[in-house]
């Protein structure tokens, strides 16, 4: 059974240990996050969703989130990271390039 999880507004550096406490409480089973209500979101908050996602994918269950707020979307959008699965790798690297990097 799939479980909703509203995040709330401000998801700032002193939010962050409050929301690793409450995804920590639902490991285990499928989680959907949803953003709708995000105005604010720090560098923590969005280390405690990576972090989350990479469990839940690890654990084999599904962590979802949905309905990003406009503030939510943007600020991924600064940092690179796709909306609905923060935790996903985007980079790839060509084996021509990683032989340059090398």
């Amino acid at each position: 059974m799939t479980t909703d999880f509203i995040l709330p507004e401000r998801l700032d550096s002193s939010a962050a240990p409050g929301l690793a406490a409450a995804l920590r409480g639902r490991i285990g089973t499928p989680l959907v996050l949803d953003a709708s209500r995000v105005t604010v979101i720090g560098a923590l908050a969005f280390e405690v969703l990576i972090a989350a996602g990479r469990q839940w994918q690890a654990d084999g269950n599904a962590l979802t989130i949905r309905h990003p707020s406009a503030r939510f979307a943007a600020a991924c959008g600064t940092l690179g990271l796709p909306c609905d699965a923060l935790w996903q790798d985007t980079k790839t690297i060509s084996p021509e390039r990683e032989e340059q990097d090398a």
